[in-house]
């Protein structure tokens, strides 16, 4: 006889029936996380009919309460400032803007002051220089003093959350995804043999009780999965605390990777939220960018500042000219002073550093402060997993029935 002949396929049955409950265990939390992504936009008619991911619906609320609930619980922006070197991040600018400060002056002149600027003698243009050369270790470090004494006032990690989300879009996204990824795969193995067990247990009832209406299988199914999604986010939680039982400690599933996951969240951060790039870009872009500007400005106004060099440049251009020409540095010195901190290997160098201290510190983190931040993300989609799990059910009971009596 074939294997494949209906005589052999219909034995395979009491197999398949369990299998069809595990597919739509699994396929609830599949189908919930996948609501929780997709669409990135609101598709259909505002306000009611359509649907959005609900991650990026509600986008913002996650930017809050990660910042003030998980990553300044983790370490403050000052640490982390620390971390990265300030007295580094002073001289790699330094050896950067050495080279170029006689050309940024070239080019303030020349911009709006060329005929002065190409008359003035030899000897009055390399004082300037020289001044410029003389005070410019002076005026890096004053400007990153400052902005590390300020931090905290200017900067904040829902800030820092903002701007790497414009720099990098999907950056939220991929903070989400690790925070969920393992636990929705958790949840959906866990699924998977949930149902098989209970379809195996719907199967046995069937069979002593002789049951063979459809109304049995499809209503039995549907419930059953109906409460898998709020089943197994429980489960995935339980114990909230390690137990000890003789020799063994027993653990939530989630404590078990816990650690990969910490690892996995430190680099993200490291490289692209608390890195150097990204601080200096959301310190001189953010929302409170004036003050960094104020404090750049008034650091490098010492420049020009001298008095014999302040007098002769508003004899030369007036006073006018002479804030012109203070406003036109401070612009052409900001750029260059960020230029150095956009370089990658720099970037990478230092932020190694900051994702040991933040694994650590992430890693100190109590598992009920990852258990609330689990709850914001899986909750809000119990709704998505009890109705989807329904549908599911009642199609898996269906299929189940078919497979019986056809």
């Amino acid at each position: 006889m074939s294997a494949l002949s209906p005589e052999n396929l219909i034995s395979y049955i009491p197999v398949i029936l369990p299998l069809l409950m595990a597919a739509a265990g699994w396929t609830v939390v599949k189908v919930a996380r996948l609501l929780a992504l997709w669409p990135r936009f609101f598709i259909g008619i505002r306000p009611m009919f359509g649907w959005q991911g609900y991650f990026h619906a509600n986008s913002q609320l996650y930017v809050n309460h990660w910042s003030k609930e998980l990553f300044e619980k983790a370490s403050g922006l000052q640490q982390i400032f620390e971390y990265l070197g300030p007295e580094k991040i002073i001289t790699h600018q330094l050896t950067n803007l050495r080279p170029q400060i006689d050309g940024i002056i070239d080019d303030v002149m020349n911009e709006d002051n060329a005929v002065m600027w190409e008359n003035l003698p030899v000897v009055v243009k390399n004082r300037f220089y020289m001044r410029a050369h003389r005070l410019l270790p002076r005026i890096i470090d004053d400007i990153i003093e400052e902005l590390g004494d300020g931090l905290t006032r200017i900067l904040s990690y829902q800030r820092l959350l903002e701007h790497a989300e414009k720099q990098h879009p999907g950056t939220l996204q991929r903070i989400y995804d690790i925070l969920s990824r393992r636990t929705f795969n958790g949840m959906a193995h866990f699924c998977a043999m949930l149902g098989f067990g209970l379809g195996c247990i719907q199967l046995l009832v069937a069979v002593l009780l002789q049951i063979s209406h459809i109304e049995y299988w499809v209503i039995s199914s549907a419930l059953t999965v109906f409460f898998f999604f709020w089943i197994c986010q429980h489960w995935i939680q339980y114990p909230y605390h390690p137990i000890r039982v003789w020799h063994w400690h027993i653990r939530s599933p989630y404590t078990k990777f816990r650690d990969e996951q910490d690892r996995e969240l430190a680099e993200l951060l490291a490289q692209d939220v608390v890195s150097i790039r990204n601080l200096f870009n959301t310190l001189l872009n953010g929302v409170r960018s004036r003050r960094t500007h104020s404090i750049i400005r008034k650091r490098v106004a010492i420049l020009v500042e001298d008095i014999n060099v302040r007098t002769f440049v508003q004899l030369t251009v007036g006073p006018i000219g002479y804030l012109e020409l203070k406003n036109t540095l401070t612009d052409k010195l900001t750029d260059a002073i960020i230029e150095p901190l956009e370089d990658e290997h720099f970037n990478r160098e230092r932020s190694t550093l900051v994702q040991h201290h933040m694994h650590q510190r992430l890693g100190k983190l109590s598992d009920g402060l990852f258990y609330s931040q689990l709850k914001r993300i899986v909750e809000p989609l119990s709704i998505i997993g009890g109705i989807g799990g329904f549908l599911l059910g009642a199609v898996a009971g269906f299929l189940q029935w078919l497979l019986l009596y056809f």
